[in-house]
């Protein structure tokens, strides 16, 4: 599978990645004395799950993250509405992608850059709630055309399609609306002559139709069957910013599509330093690659629980 742009792999600590959201929130002190108390034993760490079998698996790999620390955990599944449960205190932590999730609490944010997007989402965040470091995976918005039309068109990037928009069918996954992308393209001025809904194992074959861009995600199955040789590609999108601490770097263009990484966000005062430091299993090691091809697995009817305890057993 060809390699997707905007992934790195992180190995920043986890703890030090709570205290950086706790700084962006401007409530450092406060905010590391509750999050970094070891939980009382006794507690029971209880991790939600959406409907859809994408979120069971992000949720069983934290489970089962947390439970290599020693605590009980258990995972309510099929919830309609996790975000709201973990507000109203009935589950302890929520995995989702740090896009959606800064969506959600603040609709009106604009950032791309994966760190941008980290340090909205701790700010935005209610200050009940908090996050720890996000994981190099991503289901982040992604597009798709004929290489020998990007040929023709003059594009190497997202952002070089803008003029082309108006005579062009953009085809869209669900995933792709959901993870900001048409939102994206209308922020750049991108005014495609239709938008249409495809699903995503239509992807690669629309892709190769005229004037036609696909948008899907970096998880999409379908991506699979793009590879050097195929006739249709990926669009790149400018990388994420990795100098941001030297101050002589220069600062280039941001992606036109918003960060999309594994993060999880959860209630302060529940998880204790043992458990902060076990998180860093998925911090550091799941890639958008292993995503993708977890969530194949359960395509194939695979049993999420089993995906995730193996994944675990692996990198633990």
């Amino acid at each position: 599978m060809t390699a997707v742009a905007n992934e790195s792999r992180r190995t920043r600590p986890v703890v030090a990645a709570v205290l950086t959201a706790c700084a962006a929130s401007g409530v450092l002190q406060a905010c590391a004395s509750q999050v970094l108390d070891e939980a009382p034993s006794s507690t029971t760490v209880i991790v939600a799950a959406g409907e859809r079998p994408g979120e069971e698996l992000l949720a069983q790999l934290y489970a089962g993250a947390l439970r290599s620390s020693g605590i009980d955990v258990q995972v309510r599944s099929g919830l309609v509405d996790p975000p709201a449960l973990l507000d109203a205190a009935e589950v302890t932590l929520v995995p989702g992608y740090t896009g959606r999730i800064l969506s959600s609490y603040d609709p009106g944010a604009d950032p791309t850059d994966a760190e941008d997007v980290f340090e909205a989402l701790a700010r935005a965040l209610p200050d009940e709630l908090t996050i720890s470091d996000y994981a190099s995976a991503q289901d982040r918005a992604v597009l798709l055309a004929n290489r020998g039309q990007l040929g023709q068109w003059s594009v190497s990037e997202v952002a070089d399609l803008v003029a082309d928009c108006p005579r062009l069918t953009f085809a869209v996954t669900a995933d792709f609306a959901s993870a900001g992308g048409l939102d994206a393209l209308e922020r750049t001025g991108c005014h495609p002559r239709e938008i249409r809904r495809i699903d995503d194992p239509q992807s690669v074959a629309v892709a190769s139709e005229p004037d036609t861009v696909v948008g899907t995600t970096t998880t999409s199955p379908a991506l699979a069957e793009v590879d050097a040789d195929s006739p249709v590609g990926t669009i790149p999108d400018a990388a994420d910013r990795t100098a941001r601490d030297d101050a002589n770097a220069a600062e280039g263009d941001s992606p036109v599509f918003p960060a999309q990484n594994v993060v999880p966000v959860f209630r302060k005062g529940t998880l204790g330093e043992t458990q902060l430091d076990a998180l860093r299993t998925i911090a550091g090691e799941l890639t958008t690659g292993d995503l993708t091809e977890l969530r194949a697995r359960l395509e194939a009817g695979e049993d999420p629980e089993s995906v995730a305890r193996e994944w675990i057993a692996e990198h633990a």
